[in-house]
């Protein structure tokens, strides 16, 4: 779920209308696809419901709303009733703000869903074990009710039926903005199934180690046997690193698009960006490589540059 900032203004007049007409009793998630539409799941309603980052004309908005309330009416979702007007005042002012406190305790858990999905996943992938996800969900709802108390002091004192009512509702929300504890099971098994992709790739590491150490070896060896030779021994020493270094970056790239995938999901955030900044300056020094060769081949043929300018903007 991305940020609120990161909807359209008329993304989020939608998300304020499902606000109000969803309120508390009916979990919903919205979500943001690759086209930039925004897609509305409400529980009890089979399929999800489209809208377009912008209104296509006045009535986009009422349209959208009236196919809401037809969705919710084909599913049979009933809708919370209004208060009766008999409720005594004290009454009706108190279920005000148990509402009003359960759709800040949503909102708040809704602004860091992907944060607690982060969470959830990073403690199952750690214990192997999906028997971590109610844990960890108590602590959240426990956390967000007492915050959203201290926040709202006027409410004065919640009967424990009332607080467990609250508990209930929270956890029904986030049950349905969360992944499903089957989601949690394939994502232990496909971290099992990877592990041997990972050790075989381990292996081709080590060859490549070894490698690297017998040439050195080698080197070594040439250079201390022959010592009217020393400074071509110097000068090969460089070159077979070099070769080395070349027969690495084939090996990586002759694996398959899965297995490098794979192995790079080991490296750390600062190792990747280290990386990429590395490729980067690779590509970096063929480019000059590549601009001083093509200088050096207009030098030494003395082609006329307005002419080679020409040919290209012909081209």
């Amino acid at each position: 779920m991305c940020k609120q900032a990161s909807y359209t203004k008329y993304q989020k007049r939608i998300i304020k209308f499902l606000n109000d007409l969803l309120g508390s009793e009916i979990p919903f998630k919205y979500e943001r696809t690759q086209s930039n539409h925004l897609k509305v799941l409400i529980d009890g309603v089979l399929k999800p419901i489209y809208t377009g980052s912008t209104p296509s004309d006045c009535k986009s908005l009422n349209n959208f709303m009236a196919d809401v309330k037809r969705e919710l009416k084909v599913s049979k979702v009933v809708l919370q009733s209004p208060l009766k007007s008999k409720d005594p005042v004290a009454i009706r002012q108190q279920k005000d703000s148990l509402s009003k406190l359960m759709q800040s305790c949503i909102k708040s858990c809704r602004t860091r869903i992907d944060v607690l999905k982060q969470r959830e996943e990073e403690a199952v992938i750690a214990n192997k074990s999906v028997d971590v996800i109610a844990t960890l969900r108590d602590e959240v709802i426990k956390h967000s009710l007492s915050h959203a108390l201290q926040g709202r002091k006027a409410i004065g004192y919640i009967k424990p039926r009332e607080m467990r009512e609250l508990e209930g509702s929270l956890s029904k929300h986030l049950a349905f903005m969360l992944p499903t504890l089957a989601f949690y099971s394939e994502l232990i098994s496909a971290k099992n199934k990877i592990k041997p992709v990972v050790m075989e790739e381990g292996k081709q590491e080590r060859k490549l180690d070894l490698v690297a150490v017998s040439l050195q070896k080698k080197n070594d060896f040439a250079r201390t046997s022959n010592s009217s030779a020393s400074n071509d021994s110097k000068a090969i020493e460089p070159v077979a690193l070099l070769n080395v270094q070349q027969s690495s970056a084939q090996e990586l790239m002759s694996l398959s698009k899965a297995n490098r995938v794979s192995l790079f999901r080991g490296v750390t955030k600062a190792q990747a960006l280290e990386l990429i900044e590395d490729i980067q300056q690779a590509m970096a020094m063929n480019r000059e490589q590549d601009i001083d060769a093509v200088i050096s081949m207009i030098q030494e043929k003395d082609l006329p540059l307005e002419m080679i300018i020409s040919r290209m903007e012909a081209a």
